[in-house]
């Protein structure tokens, strides 16, 4: 297989036509418009944030963690919903595709 940067840029010249925001709260649609696209994207990305702090409670290391999701936070920037990120990152240190995800789980 590629390197990551090879898929990366597969994945950012394939379907996907760029990340789109989606704000799933109770935000009246109104209210939305007044929103940032910063404050849209740190919305968009909460669930990458609530996953790391479960695992942080786990006691996964921290190079680990930094690693999986600061990678899943690029796959968002790519088009992935941040479930799909989080499911492609571990995809790739379950099956051996990232020796650096699998070498990091390890450290102590």
């Amino acid at each position: 297989m590629g390197n990551y940067f090879d898929e990366i840029q597969h994945l950012k010249h394939s379907e996907y036509s760029g990340p789109q925001p989606v704000i799933t709260d109770t935000h009246d649609l109104n209210e939305t418009e007044d929103v940032s696209i910063a404050d849209q994207w740190v919305e968009y990305i909460q669930p990458l944030v609530t996953f790391a702090l479960e695992e942080v409670k786990e006691g996964i290391n921290m190079t680990h963690l930094f690693q999986e999701y600061i990678l899943a936070g690029v796959l968002v920037g790519q088009g992935f919903s941040p479930e799909e990120a989080i499911a492609q990152v571990e995809e790739w240190e379950k099956t051996g595709e990232s020796q650096l995800l699998q070498e990091s789980k390890q450290m102590a």
